[in-house]
């Protein structure tokens, strides 16, 4: 399946390397970001973006943001701003995709990160990063039972360290993934060869080094 899709956060990373893996796998897409004219977390500038979309099939939310500082020293300012990007605009953007994909379908894809899954490992200095990703994963799993009368599925993606800039910001050593190796997994999630599946949580763990 191809058809209409957007991706939040497309403007660099994973986004757009998901940007580029739909285009190629026959989809029409755009994208959304700060970067190019859209702040994600202000509720009135995603109902402007998304009162401009007649049809949607897909979105794909890779916004986030990441400050890296000890808890002690993290300012409410930092914490409101990496929640903002990372789950206060995956639920706006999520609500103006639900009204859009009411009684025809279509398929939500959010990234969230091994940070957000139990039981892995964390890093100092990400706590606001870490609640956001968490949040996510439960925001994912509530909205596929409300998405499921409308045929809207819902999923996630969990990589762990993915070689883009906040990889680099995040400080985190060791084997990573390549944006293109998450996009590949996004894309499949975003068409109908992943039906029925909805509620999951994919987790991507980087290659062990040999």
């Amino acid at each position: 399946m191809s058809g209409r899709a957007v991706v939040v956060g497309g403007s660099g990373g994973i986004g757009k390397a998901v940007v580029a893996r739909l285009a190629s796998d026959g989809w029409d897409v755009s994208s959304l970001s700060r970067r190019e004219g859209t702040d994600v977390s202000d509720e009135a500038q995603v109902a402007e973006a998304f009162g401009r979309i007649e049809v949607l099939d897909a979105l794909v939310y890779c916004a986030a943001v990441l400050i890296k500082k000890p808890v002690t020293e993290l300012s409410a300012r930092d914490w409101d701003e990496q929640l903002g990007a990372g789950l206060r605009g995956a639920f706006l953007c999520a609500r103006e995709t639900f009204r859009l994909m009411r009684g025809r379908g279509g398929s939500i894809v959010m990234v969230s990160s091994l940070s957000g899954v139990a039981g892995a490992e964390k890093f100092p200095g990400m706590s606001a990063y870490v609640a956001t990703k968490s949040g996510l994963a439960g925001l994912v799993e509530a909205l596929a039972v409300e998405g499921r009368p409308d045929r809207i599925r819902v999923n996630a993606v969990s990589p762990g360290s993915v070689n883009t800039p906040m990889l680099r910001i995040a400080g985190v050593e060791g084997p990573s993934l390549e944006p293109d190796q998450v996009a590949r997994v996004i894309s499949w999630l975003a068409s109908s060869e992943s039906e029925p599946l909805s509620g999951a949580n994919i987790r991507m763990d980087p290659p062990e080094v040999t």
